[in-house]
């Protein structure tokens, strides 16, 4: 199996979603939904589709304000 291969398997790639604010990446492998991200300086996140511009990161030609153009946005924590 070549590494091109083996890095595509499930569970093989990082998630390296970046958390909207502070832009920290999150570590963990792409299949750790639905527990939070976590970035290696502790930071730990949930985040969904931005309501602004519906994920595209971009409205009206420019760059999303809402969420700084990545498509997603922090959700508060229901508790």
């Amino acid at each position: 199996m070549t590494e091109e291969i083996r890095r595509r398997q499930p569970g093989g790639d990082l998630c390296v979603r970046r958390h909207p604010e502070t832009q920290v990446e999150c570590v963990l492998p792409d299949t750790h939904y639905p527990r939070p991200h976590h970035a290696l300086d502790g930071t730990t996140w949930h985040d969904g589709l931005c309501d602004e511009c519906h994920g595209s990161g971009r409205r009206e030609g420019e760059v999303c304000g809402g969420c700084r153009g990545g498509g997603f946005r922090l959700l508060e924590d229901q508790e």
